[in-house]
Protein backbone atom coordinates (compact mmCIF):
# COMPACT_ATOMS: atom_id res chain seq x y z
CA UNK A 1 0.00 0.00 0.00
CA UNK A 2 2.96 2.53 0.62
CA UNK A 3 4.70 1.64 -2.56
CA UNK A 4 1.16 2.41 -4.10
CA UNK A 5 0.99 5.74 -2.26
CA UNK A 6 4.34 6.50 -2.92
CA UNK A 7 3.87 6.33 -6.27
CA UNK A 8 0.76 8.40 -6.97
CA UNK A 9 2.55 11.02 -5.10
CA UNK A 10 5.40 10.68 -7.63
CA UNK A 11 3.38 10.62 -10.87
CA UNK A 12 1.43 14.04 -9.44
CA UNK A 13 4.74 15.70 -8.34
CA UNK A 14 5.85 14.80 -12.23
CA UNK A 15 2.86 16.16 -13.62
CA UNK A 16 3.11 19.10 -11.93
CA UNK A 17 7.01 19.90 -12.89
CA UNK A 18 5.58 19.36 -16.63
CA UNK A 19 3.93 22.35 -16.25
CA UNK A 20 7.24 24.12 -15.08
CA UNK A 21 9.49 22.81 -17.39
CA UNK A 22 9.71 22.61 -21.44
CA UNK A 23 9.92 18.98 -22.35
CA UNK A 24 12.92 17.69 -24.38
CA UNK A 25 13.38 14.91 -27.39
CA UNK A 26 16.41 12.75 -27.68
CA UNK A 27 16.60 13.25 -31.28
CA UNK A 28 16.85 16.82 -30.27
CA UNK A 29 18.55 17.63 -33.78
CA UNK A 30 16.15 16.67 -36.07
CA UNK A 31 13.98 19.35 -34.56
CA UNK A 32 16.33 22.22 -35.34
CA UNK A 33 13.83 24.89 -34.67
CA UNK A 34 12.63 23.70 -31.72
CA UNK A 35 16.45 23.05 -31.11
CA UNK A 36 17.78 27.17 -31.94
CA UNK A 37 15.91 29.56 -33.51
CA UNK A 38 19.17 30.31 -35.70
CA UNK A 39 18.48 27.13 -37.73
CA UNK A 40 15.31 28.17 -39.53
CA UNK A 41 16.62 27.75 -43.03
CA UNK A 42 19.70 27.45 -42.35
CA UNK A 43 20.84 24.02 -44.24
CA UNK A 44 24.86 24.50 -43.56
CA UNK A 45 25.76 23.23 -46.96
CA UNK A 46 23.61 20.70 -47.67
CA UNK A 47 20.93 21.12 -50.15
CA UNK A 48 17.35 21.62 -50.82
CA UNK A 49 14.64 24.62 -51.40
CA UNK A 50 12.29 23.30 -48.09
CA UNK A 51 12.36 20.99 -45.14
CA UNK A 52 9.66 19.60 -43.47
CA UNK A 53 10.27 17.77 -40.28
CA UNK A 54 8.56 15.68 -37.72
CA UNK A 55 9.08 13.81 -34.53
CA UNK A 56 6.64 11.71 -32.00
CA UNK A 57 7.99 10.63 -28.57
CA UNK A 58 5.83 8.43 -26.32
CA UNK A 59 7.20 7.92 -22.61
CA UNK A 60 6.06 6.61 -19.32
CA UNK A 61 5.05 3.54 -20.53
CA UNK A 62 3.75 1.80 -17.71
CA UNK A 63 0.76 -0.63 -17.60
CA UNK A 64 -0.46 1.44 -15.19
CA UNK A 65 0.17 5.14 -16.38
CA UNK A 66 -0.83 6.95 -19.16
CA UNK A 67 1.71 7.93 -21.53
CA UNK A 68 3.25 11.16 -21.89
CA UNK A 69 3.32 12.22 -25.62
CA UNK A 70 4.81 14.98 -27.91
CA UNK A 71 4.25 15.59 -31.37
CA UNK A 72 6.71 18.34 -33.26
CA UNK A 73 5.82 19.32 -37.36
CA UNK A 74 7.99 22.04 -38.93
CA UNK A 75 8.63 23.44 -42.25
CA UNK A 76 11.74 25.29 -42.83
CA UNK A 77 12.98 27.20 -46.15
CA UNK A 78 16.04 29.41 -46.96
CA UNK A 79 15.35 32.61 -48.86
CA UNK A 80 18.01 34.98 -50.46
CA UNK A 81 16.97 38.47 -50.91
CA UNK A 82 18.56 41.47 -51.35
CA UNK A 83 21.96 39.98 -51.33
CA UNK A 84 21.33 38.34 -48.13
CA UNK A 85 20.46 34.96 -46.96
CA UNK A 86 17.32 34.45 -44.63
CA UNK A 87 15.46 31.13 -43.57
CA UNK A 88 11.94 31.67 -42.87
CA UNK A 89 9.71 28.77 -41.44
CA UNK A 90 7.09 27.90 -38.28
CA UNK A 91 6.44 24.78 -35.60
CA UNK A 92 3.93 23.42 -33.80
CA UNK A 93 4.64 21.38 -31.14
CA UNK A 94 2.08 19.70 -28.48
CA UNK A 95 2.46 17.70 -25.07
CA UNK A 96 -0.15 15.84 -23.74
CA UNK A 97 0.91 14.65 -19.99
CA UNK A 98 -0.52 11.57 -18.32
CA UNK A 99 -3.91 11.48 -16.22
CA UNK A 100 -4.08 14.78 -15.73
CA UNK A 101 -4.63 15.51 -19.60
CA UNK A 102 -2.43 18.50 -19.04
CA UNK A 103 -1.47 19.78 -22.46
CA UNK A 104 0.93 22.39 -23.60
CA UNK A 105 0.75 23.60 -27.09
CA UNK A 106 3.03 25.71 -28.47
CA UNK A 107 3.03 27.52 -32.19
CA UNK A 108 5.70 29.28 -33.50
CA UNK A 109 6.27 32.01 -36.78
CA UNK A 110 10.29 31.26 -36.91
CA UNK A 111 12.93 33.56 -39.14
CA UNK A 112 16.71 33.51 -39.12
CA UNK A 113 19.12 35.91 -40.79
CA UNK A 114 23.00 34.95 -42.06
CA UNK A 115 25.27 37.20 -40.62
CA UNK A 116 28.21 35.82 -42.22
CA UNK A 117 26.14 36.85 -46.02
CA UNK A 118 26.05 33.23 -47.74
CA UNK A 119 25.57 30.41 -46.69
CA UNK A 120 27.98 29.08 -49.51
CA UNK A 121 30.72 30.56 -47.58
CA UNK A 122 33.43 28.92 -45.13
CA UNK A 123 31.23 29.75 -42.25
CA UNK A 124 27.75 30.22 -41.12
CA UNK A 125 26.77 32.50 -38.83
CA UNK A 126 23.35 33.11 -37.98
CA UNK A 127 20.99 34.76 -35.42
CA UNK A 128 17.03 33.92 -35.51
CA UNK A 129 13.92 34.97 -33.59
CA UNK A 130 10.67 32.85 -33.25
CA UNK A 131 7.55 34.53 -31.80
CA UNK A 132 3.71 32.70 -31.25
CA UNK A 133 1.30 31.27 -28.84
CA UNK A 134 1.84 29.22 -25.61
CA UNK A 135 -1.76 27.47 -24.71
CA UNK A 136 -1.73 25.37 -22.11
CA UNK A 137 -5.06 23.40 -20.18
CA UNK A 138 -6.08 20.03 -18.33
CA UNK A 139 -9.59 19.12 -17.05
CA UNK A 140 -9.75 19.20 -13.00
CA UNK A 141 -12.28 16.16 -13.35
CA UNK A 142 -9.58 13.73 -14.41
CA UNK A 143 -7.90 14.05 -10.55
CA UNK A 144 -9.20 13.24 -7.00
CA UNK A 145 -8.72 15.41 -4.25
CA UNK A 146 -8.43 14.64 -0.30
CA UNK A 147 -11.87 16.39 0.68
CA UNK A 148 -13.43 13.46 -2.04
CA UNK A 149 -12.37 10.36 0.04
CA UNK A 150 -15.42 8.67 1.50
CA UNK A 151 -15.07 6.40 4.51
CA UNK A 152 -18.12 4.19 3.47
CA UNK A 153 -16.84 4.15 0.11
CA UNK A 154 -12.97 3.12 1.78
CA UNK A 155 -12.24 5.14 -1.85
CA UNK A 156 -12.48 8.30 -3.37
CA UNK A 157 -16.07 9.56 -4.73
CA UNK A 158 -15.81 12.11 -7.45
CA UNK A 159 -19.26 12.79 -6.74
CA UNK A 160 -18.64 14.94 -4.27
CA UNK A 161 -16.79 18.86 -4.69
CA UNK A 162 -13.44 18.90 -4.74
CA UNK A 163 -13.77 22.42 -2.93
CA UNK A 164 -10.90 23.79 -5.22
CA UNK A 165 -11.08 27.12 -7.09
CA UNK A 166 -9.20 27.39 -10.06
CA UNK A 167 -9.76 30.59 -11.75
CA UNK A 168 -8.87 28.93 -15.03
CA UNK A 169 -8.20 25.38 -16.37
CA UNK A 170 -7.26 27.12 -20.02
CA UNK A 171 -4.38 29.72 -20.50
CA UNK A 172 -3.07 31.57 -23.73
CA UNK A 173 0.59 33.46 -23.93
CA UNK A 174 2.67 35.37 -26.64
CA UNK A 175 5.90 33.80 -26.53
CA UNK A 176 9.34 35.11 -28.13
CA UNK A 177 12.42 32.78 -28.66
CA UNK A 178 15.88 33.88 -29.16
CA UNK A 179 19.61 32.05 -30.81
CA UNK A 180 22.25 32.25 -32.74
CA UNK A 181 24.19 29.78 -34.18
CA UNK A 182 27.83 29.17 -35.86
CA UNK A 183 29.29 26.48 -38.00
CA UNK A 184 32.58 26.06 -39.94
CA UNK A 185 31.56 24.88 -43.41
CA UNK A 186 34.30 24.59 -45.77
CA UNK A 187 33.30 21.92 -47.93
CA UNK A 188 37.38 20.60 -48.60
CA UNK A 189 37.72 20.47 -44.86
CA UNK A 190 37.79 16.97 -42.82
CA UNK A 191 36.24 19.30 -39.73
CA UNK A 192 32.98 21.06 -39.24
CA UNK A 193 33.22 22.12 -35.51
CA UNK A 194 29.15 24.10 -34.39
CA UNK A 195 27.58 25.67 -31.45
CA UNK A 196 24.63 27.34 -30.90
CA UNK A 197 22.81 29.76 -27.68
CA UNK A 198 18.83 29.64 -27.51
CA UNK A 199 17.17 31.35 -25.29
CA UNK A 200 12.79 30.47 -24.62
CA UNK A 201 10.04 32.19 -23.37
CA UNK A 202 11.36 35.48 -23.38
CA UNK A 203 8.21 37.45 -21.92
CA UNK A 204 7.68 34.73 -19.51
CA UNK A 205 3.90 33.93 -20.07
CA UNK A 206 1.84 33.17 -17.78
CA UNK A 207 1.39 29.76 -16.34
CA UNK A 208 -0.57 29.46 -13.08
CA UNK A 209 -3.80 28.00 -13.24
CA UNK A 210 -4.61 30.04 -9.79
CA UNK A 211 -5.71 33.63 -9.15
CA UNK A 212 -1.86 34.16 -8.59
CA UNK A 213 0.38 34.77 -12.00
CA UNK A 214 3.53 32.42 -12.00
CA UNK A 215 5.76 33.30 -15.32
CA UNK A 216 6.80 31.01 -17.36
CA UNK A 217 11.22 30.45 -16.89
CA UNK A 218 12.92 30.76 -19.38
CA UNK A 219 15.11 28.14 -20.87
CA UNK A 220 18.78 28.03 -22.03
CA UNK A 221 20.25 26.00 -24.51
CA UNK A 222 23.86 25.53 -25.29
CA UNK A 223 24.87 23.41 -27.88
CA UNK A 224 27.53 21.88 -29.33
CA UNK A 225 29.93 19.58 -31.76
CA UNK A 226 31.64 18.53 -34.63
CA UNK A 227 31.68 16.51 -37.63
CA UNK A 228 34.35 14.62 -38.48
CA UNK A 229 34.50 12.74 -41.49
CA UNK A 230 36.79 10.12 -41.26
CA UNK A 231 36.94 8.87 -44.95
CA UNK A 232 34.57 9.54 -47.78
CA UNK A 233 31.95 6.65 -46.03
CA UNK A 234 32.13 7.51 -42.29
CA UNK A 235 31.58 10.42 -40.81
CA UNK A 236 31.25 10.78 -36.65
CA UNK A 237 29.96 13.69 -34.75
CA UNK A 238 30.48 13.84 -31.48
CA UNK A 239 28.23 16.51 -29.80
CA UNK A 240 26.53 17.89 -26.59
CA UNK A 241 23.65 20.03 -25.23
CA UNK A 242 22.71 21.44 -22.03
CA UNK A 243 19.62 22.84 -20.45
CA UNK A 244 18.62 24.90 -17.94
CA UNK A 245 15.37 26.36 -16.75
CA UNK A 246 15.26 27.91 -12.93
CA UNK A 247 16.54 24.49 -11.31
CA UNK A 248 16.60 21.95 -13.50
CA UNK A 249 18.97 21.29 -15.61
CA UNK A 250 19.75 18.21 -18.02
CA UNK A 251 22.98 17.57 -20.17
CA UNK A 252 23.12 15.23 -23.04
CA UNK A 253 26.46 13.68 -24.02
CA UNK A 254 26.69 11.56 -26.71
CA UNK A 255 27.77 10.36 -30.39
CA UNK A 256 26.16 10.20 -34.36
CA UNK A 257 27.32 7.66 -36.59
CA UNK A 258 27.51 7.90 -40.38
CA UNK A 259 28.01 5.09 -42.86
CA UNK A 260 27.58 5.69 -46.44
CA UNK A 261 26.35 1.77 -47.93
CA UNK A 262 28.48 1.13 -51.04
CA UNK A 263 26.72 2.22 -54.35
CA UNK A 264 23.65 3.86 -53.58
CA UNK A 265 22.80 7.06 -52.28
CA UNK A 266 21.90 5.80 -48.85
CA UNK A 267 23.82 6.04 -45.45
CA UNK A 268 23.18 4.37 -42.15
CA UNK A 269 23.14 6.25 -38.91
CA UNK A 270 23.82 5.29 -35.68
CA UNK A 271 22.80 7.04 -32.37
CA UNK A 272 24.41 6.53 -28.63
CA UNK A 273 23.63 9.49 -26.26
CA UNK A 274 23.70 9.58 -22.68
CA UNK A 275 21.26 12.23 -20.65
CA UNK A 276 22.83 12.46 -17.29
CA UNK A 277 20.91 10.57 -14.32
CA UNK A 278 18.38 10.17 -16.53
CA UNK A 279 18.63 7.36 -19.83
CA UNK A 280 20.89 6.33 -22.58
CA UNK A 281 19.69 6.75 -25.69
CA UNK A 282 20.16 4.23 -28.57
CA UNK A 283 19.20 4.98 -32.30
CA UNK A 284 18.82 3.78 -35.67
CA UNK A 285 18.10 6.01 -39.00
CA UNK A 286 18.37 6.03 -42.33
CA UNK A 287 19.69 8.80 -45.12
CA UNK A 288 18.67 9.09 -48.40
CA UNK A 289 20.23 11.75 -50.24
CA UNK A 290 18.57 14.53 -48.40
CA UNK A 291 15.92 12.26 -46.17
CA UNK A 292 16.19 11.26 -42.84
CA UNK A 293 14.18 8.45 -41.28
CA UNK A 294 15.16 7.39 -37.52
CA UNK A 295 14.02 6.00 -34.26
CA UNK A 296 15.21 6.06 -30.66
CA UNK A 297 14.66 4.18 -27.68
CA UNK A 298 15.49 5.63 -24.40
CA UNK A 299 16.65 3.31 -21.54
CA UNK A 300 15.49 4.50 -18.36
CA UNK A 301 18.62 4.94 -15.85
CA UNK A 302 17.06 7.27 -13.30
CA UNK A 303 15.10 5.90 -9.95
CA UNK A 304 11.84 5.94 -11.62
CA UNK A 305 12.98 2.77 -13.87
CA UNK A 306 11.34 0.58 -11.03
CA UNK A 307 7.99 2.29 -11.01
CA UNK A 308 7.72 2.28 -14.44
CA UNK A 309 8.45 -1.84 -15.04
CA UNK A 310 12.17 -1.13 -16.80
CA UNK A 311 10.31 0.32 -19.90
CA UNK A 312 12.15 3.27 -21.67
CA UNK A 313 10.80 5.74 -23.89
CA UNK A 314 10.59 5.32 -27.84
CA UNK A 315 11.15 8.44 -30.53
CA UNK A 316 10.27 8.34 -34.02
CA UNK A 317 11.62 11.29 -36.42
CA UNK A 318 12.13 12.40 -40.13
CA UNK A 319 13.15 15.06 -41.88
CA UNK A 320 12.60 15.18 -45.68
CA UNK A 321 14.17 18.30 -47.66
CA UNK A 322 12.87 18.68 -51.52
CA UNK A 323 13.61 21.03 -54.57
CA UNK A 324 11.66 23.41 -56.34
CA UNK A 325 9.86 21.19 -59.56
CA UNK A 326 11.19 18.32 -58.74
CA UNK A 327 9.43 14.76 -56.58
CA UNK A 328 10.19 15.04 -53.32
CA UNK A 329 10.99 11.13 -53.10
CA UNK A 330 12.80 9.62 -56.50
CA UNK A 331 13.78 5.89 -56.91
CA UNK A 332 17.00 4.59 -55.16
CA UNK A 333 19.51 3.69 -58.09
CA UNK A 334 22.29 1.25 -57.73
CA UNK A 335 25.88 2.83 -58.70
CA UNK A 336 27.76 1.41 -61.25
CA UNK A 337 30.83 -0.39 -59.73
CA UNK A 338 32.90 1.33 -62.80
Amino acid sequence: MRKKVNFTILLLVASLAVAAQDFHLSQYEMAAQYLNPALTGMYCGEKGDYRVAADYRSQWLSPSLKPYSTAFLAYDMPVSKWGQDFGVGAYIINNRSGISSLNAFNFMLSGAYNITGSSKGKHTLSTGLQVGILHRNFDPGNFTYDVQYSESMDGFDSAIPNEENFATSSLTGFDVNFGIFYKYTEMDAKTHPFGGLSVYHVTQPNESFSINKIKTPMRFNLHGGCDFEVNEKLTLTPRVLYMNQVRATELNIGMLTCYKITNTACSAILQCDYRYKDALILGLGLKQNEHIFRVAYDINTSGLGPYLGGRGSWEFSLVLKGRKDKPLFTKVKMKSRD
